[in-house]
């Protein structure tokens, strides 16, 4: 299976794919794209393009496509990438099919506020490997996103960690009917 986590920075798509991988233990795989690209270019050769995050997330697809040749009922976790483009969702969706494995995607989402709060602290921290993660970052992004289409899981991840973890798993294993969308949270959306 193939697990796309969808959202603008600071919505809580890390701290989610950490939970879930804490919860299925050795049945899933954990790829980030800001990780790998920290590993394969560093500090001194990261450029926050275009060009040098497709080619991350090509390199998740060819180890995601290996880890489930050898092991087939691998959950892949797909991270750091917003998906708020409509070539970034037909990129995952062609490779799922390539793979023939089911795609589950999840978007997640919170008010402005907790974004710019988390933001702040990971900046106050410095553990994220994406250095340009910012408010500005954040609403750039925003200003030009596409909208996710359904079929996904939308979750607002203000709401307590193990309550989303629960939700998003229940997504993995009951994926949502068409519409309407019972497992999005009842809050109304950011």
């Amino acid at each position: 299976m193939i697990v796309q986590l969808a959202g603008l920075p600071g919505t809580g798509k890390s701290t989610l794919a950490a939970e879930l991988v804490h919860r299925l233990a050795d049945q899933a795989l954990l790829l980030d794209k800001d990780r790998v690209r920290h590993a394969l270019f560093g500090t001194e050769h990261t450029r926050y393009t275009r060009e040098q995050d497709d080619f991350c997330v090509r390199t998740l697809f060819r180890t995601a496509a290996w880890q489930l040749r050898r092991s087939p009922d691998t959950i892949v976790i797909l991270d750091g990438r917003t998906c708020s483009r409509a070539y970034q969702l037909t990129q995952v969706r062609r490779f799922a099919s390539r793979t023939q494995q089911p795609l589950r995607l999840i978007e997640c989402v919170c008010a402005q506020a907790t974004v710019d709060q988390r933001l702040r602290a990971d900046a106050a921290r410095g553990t994220h490997p994406a250095a340009n993660r910012d408010l500005a970052l954040y609403q750039h992004l925003q200003a030009s996103a596409e909208p996710i289409p359904k079929p996904k899981l939308r979750l607002d991840t203000s709401l307590p960690l193990g309550e989303c973890a629960e939700r998003a798993l229940s997504y993995l294993h009951h994926p949502l009917p068409t519409d309407p969308d019972p497992l999005t949270t009842t809050r109304p959306p950011c």
